[in-house]
């Protein structure tokens, strides 16, 4: 048997006139470019199974993007699959959770925008596309694995101290007055070897927000990390970013919005990557040295691997429960209602930020939280809304695991340990969007990733549970004996 594998990639870089992220009465509109966006896609293929990853750079994609009665990540995957014969449940797409990209996560009515809806279906036809053509470019290669440590680009952003309060940096307590501070050093790479180039699938963990909400679109600091492989790693084809379980992780400096920053935290992440790769040149495919390579691995305890061609895959759907503090929908909506009269009865999420006036966006702010309370409360209520999946994709000895939400880390470390798999890359924000998946306790301590909004629908412990199925789903993919 042997590996085959295919790689696209396609412009995804939205016109300026569709709104992104915003947390005051309006949608963010873009005033330029600041570099592109784009969706790449890896097909792999042995003689047992297929799999199709297409990886964007965006915030995230929500199964309701295309209208309430069809469903987006449904749609994507049969189109893909009656194109190319791949099982849909071996298909996924995932997103970079950038904010300044297009708000794709369901948070504001995007479709009440001009223009969004024409969008939304080119968008679609796009990532259609990219998973096509890359499995069109299917090729004979070898496949490796290999994982390595960046130190001073992520860390918590839920630091809990012994008194139950959430800090941040630059405020976290004494390390005495510590209690935990979940993160993930860890970098994961997955490396296909072809005659034409190397392909390179990087998985990390970290919100990518050095930019956020920025005036110009950007892919923040994945975009800059694989521009910076492609351009420095000689032999680099193509290099694809997933990102993982980040829900409580941010960059060490968070929110700067300085580009310069997007710069330097791309670039220490492509330094490992390409020593990773390097390493992986070195030490495998040289029949001469594989006794001293495999002595060296060994002693060395450095995580590397040739990965044998097989593929299986495996996915879960489940309906985790719901926060427990929905207010009453209809008293919810009265109030929205009754705070929306006072920006002159406008649709307050169309405003221009630059017409607003101090009082108006104290103004906003109220009207802001009223519209949150009353979605949070249908929204919460859906089961459709909290309808999770769990998607595994068994790349010989690797697995990618994909989550569709915002996956707190712990979780995500705990199922690493637990694994059956020495290759286990979490991919969060894959195959749609169901807002925080939390601790158990992270509710009683509170803070922005439990606070009512539409990011917040699934209740207590949701990470662990999905953590859980995860286990299994991984563990079904292990062949008895």
């Amino acid at each position: 048997m042997a590996w085959r594998v295919g790689v696209s990639c396609v412009d995804i870089t939205p016109p300026l006139h569709i709104p992104e992220l915003g947390f005051i009465p309006r949608q963010h509109r873009f005033q330029g470019v600041h570099d592109q966006l784009f969706a790449k896609a890896l097909a792999a293929e042995t003689d047992d199974g297929a799999a199709i990853i297409v990886t964007a750079d965006a915030i995230g994609f929500h199964r309701n993007l295309l209208g309430d009665d069809k469903d987006f990540i449904a749609e994507f995957r049969k189109r893909v699959s009656q194109a190319t014969g791949v099982a849909s449940d071996a298909i996924m797409l995932a997103a970079s959770h950038a904010h300044s990209t297009p708000e794709t996560i369901g948070l504001t009515p995007l479709r009440e925008v001009e223009g969004t809806a024409e969008w939304v279906e080119v968008l679609l036809d796009k990532l259609v596309a990219c998973a096509i053509n890359a499995w069109k470019d299917r090729k004979p290669a070898k496949a490796f694995a290999s994982v390595g440590e960046v130190v001073g680009v992520a860390w918590s952003r839920r630091i809990v101290g012994k008194d139950g309060k959430v800090y941040r940096l630059p405020d976290r307590p004494p390390d005495e007055q510590v209690d935990r501070e979940d993160h993930d050093l860890q970098l994961g790479i997955l490396l296909f070897r072809r005659n034409d180039g190397d392909i390179v699938l990087v998985n990390f963990t970290c919100h990518p927000t050095v930019v956020q909400v920025n005036d110009f679109v950007s892919a923040d600091y994945p975009g800059a990390l694989m521009r910076f492989v492609e351009s420095h790693l000689p032999d680099c084809k193509m290099c694809l970013f997933t990102q993982g379980a980040c829900g409580d992780v941010n960059p060490v400096y968070q929110t700067t919005g300085d580009f310069d920053d997007v710069a330097l935290y791309g670039m220490a992440l492509a330094g490992e990557v390409i020593k990773q790769v390097a390493l992986l040149r070195l030490h495998y495919g040289h029949p001469e040295r594989e006794k001293v390579a495999e002595t060296f691995r060994r002693i060395s305890g450095w995580r590397s691997a040739e990965l044998k061609p097989h593929i299986a895959v495996t996915r879960s759907e489940f309906v985790l429960p719901q926060r427990a503090d929905l207010p009453d929908p209809s008293e919810a909506e009265a109030k929205y209602r009754e705070a929306s009269v006072k920006v002159g009865g406008q649709k307050w999420w169309m405003r221009s930020e630059r017409s607003l006036s101090e009082e108006e966006r104290r103004i906003g702010a109220e009207v802001r939280n009223a519209w949150e309370r009353w979605r949070t409360a249908v929204r919460g209520r859906n089961e459709w809304e909290r309808k999770v999946e769990v998607q595994v994709i068994r790349l010989g000895e690797a697995a990618l695991v994909g989550v569709s939400g915002e996956l707190f880390v712990a979780p995500a470390l705990w199922l690493k340990c637990q694994s059956p798999f020495p290759f286990t890359f979490v991919i969060g924000y894959a195959n749609g969007y169901n807002g925080y998946l939390t601790t158990q306790g992270a509710w009683a301590q509170g803070g922005y990733e439990v606070s009512m909004g539409q990011w917040a629908l699934c209740g207590d412990g949701s990470g662990e549970r999905v953590a859980e199925q995860a286990l299994r789903l991984l563990r079904s993919l292990i062949p008895e004996g």
